[in-house]
């Protein structure tokens, strides 16, 4: 028998201080250079041509009321998850008790102007296998809101 599949996915996750993966090394190394010394960087300031081998494992969001809401999110990120992120909310994606805790992650980011690195694993459909890392740097956008860049990106 067929099964559907669920609709949110999940995860655990620990914050640590640095970022191990490259990629992140080199997205952290990218915004902490284009950025003021007390600023977020800006979303004009953001060449994503200067990055075109970490493109396919960046995301955007923006704040969307008490969420956040994908605005970008690379391919590798979207194979890896098996749906389609770009244009849906944290709560769309993980559930009303998930969504909101990570939203909560975001908001921390935007707020203090403070990367955050977080590693763990997901949890869904085929997905058990997956150590991940997740860089949320805060990126302000044309419109003045605070918002996040990030990288993420799967071990081995």
């Amino acid at each position: 028998m067929l099964q559907k599949k669920p609709e949110t996915l999940g995860y655990s996750n620990a914050e640590v201080s640095a970022p191990e993966h490259p990629g992140n090394a080199e997205l952290l190394a990218y915004w902490d250079s284009h950025r003021g010394p007390h600023d977020a960087l800006k979303r004009a300031d953001f060449n994503p041509l200067a990055l075109p081998r970490l493109l396919p494992g960046v995301f955007l969001a923006e704040p969307a009321d008490d969420d956040f809401r994908f605005r970008l999110v690379g391919s590798q990120i979207e194979d890896r998850m098996q749906r389609v992120l770009t244009g849906r909310s944290l709560t769309e994606i993980y559930g009303p008790q998930l969504g909101p805790q990570t939203a909560e992650i975001y908001r921390r980011v935007a707020a203090g102007n403070t990367p955050v690195t977080l590693r763990g694993h997901f949890v869904g459909d085929h997905l058990e296998h997956i150590d991940f890392e997740v860089m949320h740097l805060p990126m302000q956008f044309g419109d003045g809101g605070l918002g996040v860049l990030g990288g993420q990106f799967a071990f081995g």
